[in-house]
């Protein structure tokens, strides 16, 4: 593992290499370019994009910016797995500019790139994009790309100003750390219009259909990020949120996948997302020796998507929508959940009857809400066009803002705990006495956890020895960096009392020593976690929470717009008209 201050070559090759490989491949891709282009500057992007459509089967322009975006993403994604682990293992940052956080905002401000070359090659092609402006030719597509990406990069300035006024927190959700995400995670859904928006002027080869279904995959990997918290066993929310989140993620994407890509697309979907997770989590844990992030597997999600197109078919989208969500948010769910327990997302996970009940309630809630979404989004890629109404749309956008909302709360409830240690060495026993002794009965979590000791988290579930009292099924961390805690969640309460947390002169926080005996009231989790969080003025956090909630509903009515643009598949008369003769729904000249 790499200290703070200490990063070298190896840290940097992980930006530097993607870079370099992008300029070799544009090389290789102008070397075997077949064009009559006599100005040198349209001669070079020429070249790239004749060789590009003719290997994908894709106007140059879509090509171009999709592949662009897609890499850019890919050092975003990178950057950001690694940034949170990192900041898992270790804690605050020592310097700025890290290799992460230069991923990430390099990646970020690559989609205004990407948006460019796209807007850059529609041009010299003379491509009939939707919009016009003198001699450029502007795809919707590349508008939404830079507005998502300016949103990314203006997150950056916005981080520091939120760590100025209130702390420099740990926490993945922070209203500018979410900016940060979403602006990336609905990038991918900009790519993947970008490629359809160019669906009337394509004739996609392997290589092309392939690329749009690693597009399409993306697109999962982006609507996962949210779950960062809980991938890597240290969520600040509730558990409620990680069924609510995985079913909004499957009812969306792979109803999308399935509408846009025809038979299997779903399942093919789920192939690029597990390897790229996969991917993301060889590189974070194994390469990186940071803690590894889990994800969800989504498998058994697809497969009932699959299987519900099989036997409703496509003409009646509303119909497909409200029971392929149902079917996901009850069969799917029982299937995400058993892959969650089976590969311990966190030892602290509990199912007493009130989360089962909860979950059984919003997850289909969730999932049929996204569904339909999702079928909208997959109906303008799609080539048949079948609609869902506006009414039923603004319904699932209630719906879903309801299921995010309901576990939002986060209190402390009137527990006790006395907190003994049995030193082995750097480590100790940990036993836990409750009071009142039932007060874990029905916890949705309950475990010891440590975190940001320069290694990976440490996880340990308490077992019940006698009413009241628990004991740590292994021995954890007391010494050196780590924060050790006991966490306790039920219901809406996310509680917690420390075990052992170092002094940080830094922030002027004294040491609590792990003592033999200790007795503490349960406080607000994010108390312990975020020793770092400071107060401050209560207008800037409510002005910040609302520029994010435009933010938000901004780059969603751009995609919805951008979706509507899409043009219908209408093959051009002939290869003559191909860039020059508007089709019938070309709008008129902005």
């Amino acid at each position: 593992m790499i200290a703070a201050g200490q990063w070298g070559w190896s840290a940097w090759a992980w930006l530097v290499i993607p870079i370099t490989s992008y300029c070799l491949i544009s090389l290789t891709l102008f070397a075997f370019g077949r064009t009559d282009e006599t100005n040198p500057l349209k001669f070079f992007f020429s070249q790239i994009g004749d060789t590009l459509e003719r290997i994908t089967g894709y106007p140059g322009w879509s090509m171009a910016g999709t592949l662009s975006g897609l890499l850019m993403l890919l050092v975003v994604v990178i950057g950001f797995y690694w940034d949170v682990a990192w900041h898992i293992d270790n804690g605050r940052d020592q310097q700025l500019f890290t290799p992460s956080h230069v991923m990430i905002l390099v990646g970020l401000g690559g989609l205004i790139y990407a948006a460019g070359i796209a807007v850059l090659f529609a041009s010299i092609e003379k491509a009939q994009t939707a919009l016009r402006w003198g001699f450029l030719h502007i795809p919707w597509s590349a508008v939404l790309l830079t507005a998502l990406g300016i949103g990314g990069v203006t997150a950056f300035p916005l981080d520091a100003m939120w760590h100025n006024a209130y702390g420099i927190d740990v926490t993945l959700w922070s209203p500018p750390h979410i900016q940060l995400v979403v602006s990336g995670s609905l990038g991918t859904i900009a790519l993947w219009l970008l490629l359809a928006e160019a669906r009337p002027y394509a004739e996609p080869t392997l290589l092309g259909k392939s690329i749009n279904v690693l597009t399409a995959g993306t697109v999962l990997v982006g609507m996962s990020t949210l779950q960062g918290e809980f991938d890597y066993g240290v969520p600040q929310f509730q558990v409620l949120y990680l069924p609510i989140l995985i079913m909004i993620a499957a009812g969306f994407t792979l109803m999308a996948a399935r509408r846009a890509l025809g038979p299997w697309g779903a399942v093919k979907v789920v192939g690029v997302y597990l390897f790229l997770r996969a991917f993301l989590a060889f590189s974070i844990g194994g390469v990186l020796h940071h803690t590894v992030p889990h994800f969800p597997l989504y498998l058994g999600s697809a497969l009932v998507v699959e299987g519900a197109f099989y036997w409703l078919g496509t003409e009646r989208p509303l119909r497909l929508a409200t029971i392929t969500g149902a079917l996901v948010g009850t069969v799917g769910l029982v299937t995400e959940l058993g892959w969650v327990t089976l590969w311990g997302f966190s030892t602290s996970a509990r199912m007493p009857a009130s989360l089962a009940l909860k979950i059984a309630i919003l997850g289909p809630v969730a999932a049929v809400a996204a569904a339909l979404v999702g079928t909208a989004l997959g109906g303008a890629i799609a080539k048949a066009r079948e609609t869902i109404p506006v009414a039923a749309l603004a319904a699932a956008g209630v719906a879903l803002l309801g299921t995010l909302a309901f576990p939002l709360p986060r209190d402390v409830g009137p527990v006790t705990a006395t907190v003994r240690l049995q030193h082995v060495g750097s480590m100790a026993n940990v036993e836990v006495t409750l009071d009142p002794p039932d007060a874990a009965r029905r916890a949705t979590a309950f475990a010891v956890s440590a975190w940001q000791g320069g290694s990976e988290t440490v996880g340990a579930d308490l077992k019940q020895v006698s009413p009241g009292k628990y004991v740590a099924s292994r021995p954890m961390p007391v010494t050196g960096k780590w924060k050790t805690m006991v966490s306790l969640q039920r219901g809406d309460e996310v509680m917690a009392v420390p075990v052992y947390l170092p002094a940080d002169p830094e922030i002027g926080a004294p040491e609590v020593p792990a003592i033999p005996v200790r007795t503490e009231k349960f406080v607000r989790n994010t108390t312990i976690l975020l020793r770092e969080v400071k107060g401050g003025p209560a207008g800037a956090r409510v002005a910040a929470y609302a520029g994010l909630a435009i933010v938000v509903a901004s780059f969603i009515a751009l995609i919805a717009l951008t979706a509507h643009k899409v043009p219908p598949v209408s093959p051009p008369s002939g290869p003559s008209d191909r860039w020059s003769s508007p089709p019938a729904w070309a709008p008129a000249r902005v």
